[in-house]
């Protein structure tokens, strides 16, 4: 749902080039899916590990961090379109400076540095109709969480310390 508000802040999607920053992670790939079922071209952030994985969801992978601007330029000279941060990794005035507009950037992540650039924030809300729309989403077979690991509730630090390292391809999932 996080994913799926966050694509919907940022309007129509169908023939329009996407960025996702954090693609691997459980938000970014969620993202990644349901913006190639909406009709973007998708282009995703990971480290070069996650590349294949970028691939096998139908983005674009680039890395991400410094020259990130210069590496769009090369995989798609027509530019990005819109930007879904989904990794508050600081990037977000780079961000906005790929698309040349704050309103064409939509976080998830990074609430800090939104307000300060007027960066739209969408929140993670419990929305009956996102859940509707990414479940037929599913139905159709455009759309499947990934889980890269799953832990018992009495697991549940250990849970918590693999999420803290970071670079989780999908979603870490805590069973009761």
């Amino acid at each position: 749902m996080t994913a799926l508000g966050g694509l919907k802040a940022l309007g129509q999607l169908e023939g329009r080039t996407l960025l996702i920053e954090g693609a691997a992670g459980g938000v970014g790939s969620a993202a990644v899916e349901i913006a190639r079922a909406l009709g973007a071209t998708v282009i995703g952030t990971a480290s070069e590990r996650n590349h294949a994985f970028l691939t096998s969801l139908g983005a674009l992978p680039v890395t991400y961090g410094a020259g990130l601007a210069e590496r769009l330029a090369s995989l798609t000279p027509s530019g990005v379109d819109l930007v879904l941060d989904a990794a508050a990794s600081g990037s977000l005035t780079d961000l906005v400076d790929i698309v040349g507009d704050p309103d064409r950037v939509v976080t998830v992540a990074d609430h800090v540095n939104a307000q300060r650039l007027g960066v739209r924030v969408a929140n993670a809300v419990n929305d009956a109709t996102l859940l509707a729309e990414a479940g037929a989403l599913g139905e159709q077979g455009r759309y499947a969480p990934r889980i890269e690991q799953t832990y018992p509730l009495e697991e549940i630090a250990k849970a918590h310390a693999h999420s803290e390292r970071g670079h989780v391809q999908g979603k870490i999932v805590v069973t009761i």
